[in-house]
């Protein structure tokens, strides 16, 4: 290599490693849950008031790079007394997926994914994930990328659904597709408080895999990785104990 070389490769590098840190000191996001008055009826229509009155949790940007998404993501979180509740909308003109039961691996179609963490000196979390034929995989993981086995750890209380506006078929025409989550707190036996306690905080991820026509992973608070199994590049979920609406 010439020496004009090693200069602008060496000179590449460095802007890389410039990037990469200045991205990685980007603050995590933090979003600060308000109570539903009323529980949340779990069949993914988005219809109820509360989801009107709550803030969006903020933009889903490219996981591995930070940068902003020309895919079309929404979510907002809400919780009671018994579930935190996640709902999800995209816009989606390709909408497809085939694994239909539970416990498959939906991550390699078109998905919703939600990581909780309730607390960061514990290395377990939860990862649920939800495709657009209404299938679920629920997963306890004891540490990083260390799952039980998927068909021995499901969640007995554990409510979802989606709604589609198209085909899931892959094919072009499509508007989009929603999706409701309530996962019950008895679940998380990491939180200090089940039901969480006003001020009470949760590492929280929120994902979108998208498949056709292109692939994609977007996240609510991208890990700069290829990878999604990062607690510690995870945001923040707040319980504020304030109710939506008043």
């Amino acid at each position: 290599m010439t020496r004009t070389g090693k200069f602008f490769s060496i000179l590449f590098v460095s802007l890389f490693l410039c990037g990469l840190s200045a991205a990685q000191s980007t603050p995590a996001p933090v979003y600060e849950a308000l109570k539903s008055p009323v529980a949340i009826q779990v069949d993914g229509r988005l219809d109820e008031a509360v989801w009107k009155s709550v803030a969006p949790v903020g933009p889903f940007r490219e996981n591995s790079s930070g940068r902003p998404s020309a895919l079309e993501t929404e979510a907002w979180i809400t919780y009671d007394d018994d579930f935190v509740y996640f709902a999800y909308r995209c816009r989606d003109e390709n909408i497809w997926s085939t694994r239909a039961k539970r416990d498959m691996h939906l991550w390699e179609e078109e998905v919703f994914e939600v990581f909780v963490q309730a607390d960061p000196n514990h290395p377990s979390y939860i990862e649920l994930e939800v495709n657009p034929l209404g299938a679920m995989l629920d997963i306890f993981l004891l540490d990083i990328r260390k799952p039980i086995p998927y068909e021995s750890w499901n969640s007995n209380r554990l409510k979802w659904a989606v709604q589609v506006d198209g085909t899931v078929d892959g094919k072009p025409g499509d508007k989009g597709w929603t999706c409701e989550i309530a996962l019950p707190f008895e679940d998380v036996v990491t939180a200090a408080n089940r039901p969480p306690k006003a001020g009470d905080r949760w590492r929280l991820n929120l994902y979108r895999v998208e498949s056709k026509p292109a692939k994609a992973g977007l996240a609510w608070s991208p890990t700069m990785r290829p990878d999604f199994h990062m607690p510690s590049m995870f945001g923040e979920l707040v319980f504020t104990g304030r109710t939506a609406g008043r």
